[in-house]
């Protein structure tokens, strides 16, 4: 007992001790022993907090296996506490990393596991901790675009603060809010609250705060065009930022001015603060930062006439912003750079790098839609609430998708618009001359023929409504070049019966794992295709909120939370979906066999090995509503490379067809799947389309079609 006690205190003092001075290699070997050896619990999990944020600033793979190794052991010794610190740690390096992605999950299971409750009724987590990590969430969604959770979660932060009387973290949230009002261009509150920030700070004499608050404002008057202001309170900034030695924060300013000398044509001072904030910056783990200062670079080389380096630090730019997977810093690159070639005369790179932008332009297109289909679920759970299906097919559609006018005038929407705008006003002038025409025959016929003008009407902004919602719905379908990049050898066939569809695919990727799907939602057209965002939206939230990776276990929490939107209404709602469900996992040796996991909701997997066909038999129920509902399944398979793997939904065995006019059969799928399997994707896809086509003839289709094909 007096040995171990012993040993304890001294592995203390001499932890203590290292903690005191910046680390050297000794002492990092020193935290590295300790956290091997068998300290105490808290002695060991400290030893790995300080070689985390250690790692954060010298190497983020390290920092990254030892947060993973952290968060294990404070799980294995259940010490709560020390796991909302792990949690928190781990999404700091992916933080760093520049993946927001992940750093928001595990944000989401650092507030969990504060929000625990102990024994005593006291949360795991202190207020202002919680609080601390509605803070960084609302960060990582700003850094994403999603605005509306960064100020919800801010505002949460800052309700918190005010309970507790925390006036630093007050003015903090203060400026953070004011952060998120300058990205949506409310620049009169944005200024408001920041001004607010730096009052409060003034107050609390903290420089560090007051520098920053000061810099905020000139970069809303920057974009104001209030130069002479701007000027002044980035001067502000950088004085104070001198005299406490805040390098960071001068350099950052030292940028800001930049461009207010790039604004003012004043390119060799630019210049000058932009090499100066490069220098420094260059090897900042922020990818944000570092893209930011090199498209600033690369503009301003174009102005003083060297083209050379603009194209080199352009190029930097784009590199980093692919590896980081940042769409709208890449476009700004590729017009930089589009924009220099055309100054030089170099009109087929100038054209090329248009080309690029206009197509990470159409993405970004689909993303910011993508988050209409939140608004669209929300409409559709009022219409059950009030059963108003049917207006809301006809008017809620339309109201809600003309408040988007702004994202119609993308460049490939806009000669549409025009044509239809001009059909439109022929429409309304031939109805107006048939009326008056009409009218001196008879009452009666003038009345039809006005008639016949206002449902001419009504079918024009029903269809329009609808071929919006198309585009919608379109946006939370995942792009083809995204599943090419995770499974290189693939064909989608998705052809909806109506413009929307209640049949849908998604993929996601994390930790390794693609997931890929093909589901068919209750009905078709726009009913099935509310229930398909509904559904959609359930299956992210499943992986991405939860953090699930068993297929099985996924849908079980996508069914939870299917029942959890219908039940929201005041009628029985019996919608859901079938599913196939897979998940890939990146081998470790590329010669090894892939393992597969995977599981279904009334519709089976099917794979094609040495031209054989192989079934695993789906769950019989489906994503919703069921009586006596049990767990999803999750099968595991290994498969080597050459097999074929067939995901689909019932449209296309129950198509009709051929020369008895009967449904094409499971049976006769399965002999074509068979009978092309050992063709390249492309060329698979292009038999079963033909084969659809010949079966089908004249007929009308009957259903929504999804078929999912992969090699291994």
């Amino acid at each position: 007992m007096f040995q171990k006690t012993y040993r304890a205190v001294l592995l203390t003092i001499v932890f203590q001790l290292i903690l005191i001075f910046s680390f050297s290699q000794n002492e990092i070997d020193s935290l590295k022993l300790i956290a091997k050896s068998n300290a105490p619990d808290t002695i060991k999990l400290a030893a790995y907090n300080s070689l985390i944020n250690h790692y954060w600033k010298t190497d983020l793979k390290q920092a990254l296996i030892y947060s993973k190794i952290n968060l294990s052991y404070a799980i294995k010794k259940k010490l709560d506490k020390n796991i909302a610190t792990a949690y928190n740690n781990l999404s700091g390096t992916y933080y760093f990393m520049g993946d927001y992605q992940n750093a928001l999950l595990y944000n989401f299971k650092t507030l969990a596991a504060r929000l625990k409750k102990q024994k005593d009724g006291t949360t795991v987590g202190s207020k202002k901790g919680v609080a601390n990590t509605y803070n960084n969430i609302a960060s990582l969604y700003l850094n994403l675009g999603n605005y509306n959770k960064s100020l919800e979660y801010n505002l949460l932060a800052l309700k918190i603060k005010e309970d507790i009387n925390d006036s630093l973290g007050i003015a903090r949230s203060f400026t953070n809010i004011g952060n998120v009002y300058e990205k949506i261009n409310n620049r009169p509150q944005a200024l408001k609250f920041q001004k607010q920030a730096l009052e409060l700070m003034l107050k609390l004499h903290d420089d560090h705060g007051i520098s920053a608050a000061y810099n905020n404002i000139g970069n809303i008057q920057l974009k104001d065009g209030d130069y002479q202001n701007a000027k002044y309170n980035f001067e502000k900034a950088i004085e104070i930022r001198k005299k406490i030695s805040d390098q960071e924060g001068l350099y950052t300013t030292y940028n800001n001015l930049g461009e207010l000398n790039y604004e003012l044509k004043n390119y060799a001072e630019a210049k000058k603060y932009f090499e100066l904030a490069w220098e420094y910056f260059s090897e900042s783990s922020d990818p944000y930062l570092r893209t930011s200062i090199l498209i600033n670079l690369g503009e301003i080389y174009k102005f003083v006439n060297q083209e050379k380096k603009a194209e080199e630090y352009l190029k930097i730019a784009i590199g980093i912003a692919q590896t980081n997977k940042m769409p709208e810093i890449e476009k700004a690159a590729y017009d930089a750079l589009a924009g220099m070639f055309y100054k030089v005369k170099n009109f087929e790179k100038a054209y090329v790098n248009l080309r690029k932008y206009n197509d990470i332009n159409d993405t970004i297109y689909k993303i910011e839609n993508s988050k209409k289909a939140a608004e669209l679920q929300a409409i559709y759970d009022d219409a059950h609430k009030t059963n108003q299906i049917e207006v809301f097919k006809k008017e809620k559609i339309q109201s809600e998708l003309e408040n988007s006018k702004k994202e119609l005038e993308l460049q490939k929407q806009r000669n549409f618009k025009n044509i239809l705008l001009f059909g439109v006003l022929v429409l309304v002038v031939l109805g107006f001359l048939l009326f008056n025409r009409y009218s001196i025959k008879n009452k009666l016929n003038k009345q039809l023929e006005f008639q016949n003008l206002q449902i001419a009407s009504k079918n024009i902004d029903i269809t329009n409504s609808i071929n919006y919602a198309k585009r919608i719905q379109d946006a939370i379908l995942p792009p083809q070049k995204l599943v090419d990049r995770y499974i290189s050898q693939n064909f989608i066939m998705y052809l909806p019966k109506d413009i929307v569809a209640g049949d849908f695919y998604w993929l996601e990727r994390i930790n390794g794992i693609t997931f890929i799907a093909a589901a068919d939602c209750t009905g078709h057209g726009v009913p099935g295709a509310m229930v398909s965002v509904v559904c959609s939206n359930a299956l992210n939230r499943a992986v991405l909120e939860f953090g699930i990776t068993e297929p099985g276990s996924i849908l079980d929490k996508t069914r939870e939370l299917v029942l959890e939107t219908f039940n929201k209404s005041d009628e029985e709602v019996k919608d859901g979906m079938d599913i196939s469900l897979l998940a890939i996992h990146d081998p470790i040796n590329k010669n090894e066999p892939v393992l597969i996991k995977w599981a279904g909701a009334n519709n089976p997997l099917w794979y094609v090995i040495d031209g054989e066909l192989c079934e695993i038999k789906a769950h019989k129920q489906p994503i919703g509503v069921t009586d006596n509902a049990t767990s999803f399944p999750t099968h595991s398979i290994s498969l080597n490379k050459g097999a074929a793997l067939f995901l689909f939904t019932d449209g296309y065995p129950d198509q009709f067809g051929g020369s008895e006019s009967k449904k094409f059969k499971l049976k006769n799928l399965k002999e074509l799947f068979i009978a092309n399997a050992h063709l390249s994707t492309q060329e698979q896809k292009i038999a079963y389309i033909s084969a659809l086509e010949k079966w089908k003839g004249n007929l009308e289709q009957v259903d929504d079609v999804c078929v999912i094909g992969i090699k291994i």
